[in-house]
């Protein structure tokens, strides 16, 4: 059984992956000429989303466990606040595209560095869903990478 530490740590990584879809639905309004890459971050992050929700009711059928190690609430809640900071940035034009996809590539490699989803330990049946989390930051750390590289590649053509 969750203790309520955990509890707020996994509704908070569930509002997490909320907010980058929030995040990069907006930047797919703002940035259309990278329609293909924000659109696919969108559609996963509230995969994403969902994908934590289950874990968490999964918890509750002793499916899963969740051990918080270093996870702590308030670094979770930092990220958040840092997410919806830059959504606020966002819509008032306070970046351009390219800014926008380095600030993308840094917070996913952030998500990588904290390895939040290995906290969580799964019944052999649900192990597909916890690789997928665990290889999504680092997927979208990588796409978004080539997207930059792409883009720095046609400026200079």
């Amino acid at each position: 059984m969750l203790d309520e530490n955990q509890i707020k740590i996994i509704l908070k990584l569930h509002e997490l992956e909320q907010s980058l879809a929030e995040l990069y639905s907006l930047f797919l309004e703002k940035f259309p000429e990278h329609k293909a890459l924000w659109s696919l971050l969108v559609k996963e992050e509230m995969e994403h989303a969902e994908a934590v929700q289950k874990l968490y009711q999964l918890t509750y059928k002793r499916d899963a466990s969740f051990s918080e190690g270093s996870i702590r609430l308030t670094a979770v809640d930092a990220i958040i606040e840092y997410v919806k900071k830059n959504c606020e940035i966002g819509r008032r034009d306070g970046m351009d595209a390219g800014q926008a996809l380095e600030l993308s590539r840094d917070i996913e490699k952030s998500m990588i560095a904290k390895d939040i989803f290995d906290h969580f330990k799964v019944r052999l049946e649900y192990t597909n869903l916890l690789n997928h989390l665990r290889a999504g930051s680092e997927r979208h750390a990588q796409l978004v990478q080539e997207e930059i590289d792409r883009s720095k590649k046609r400026r200079y053509v």
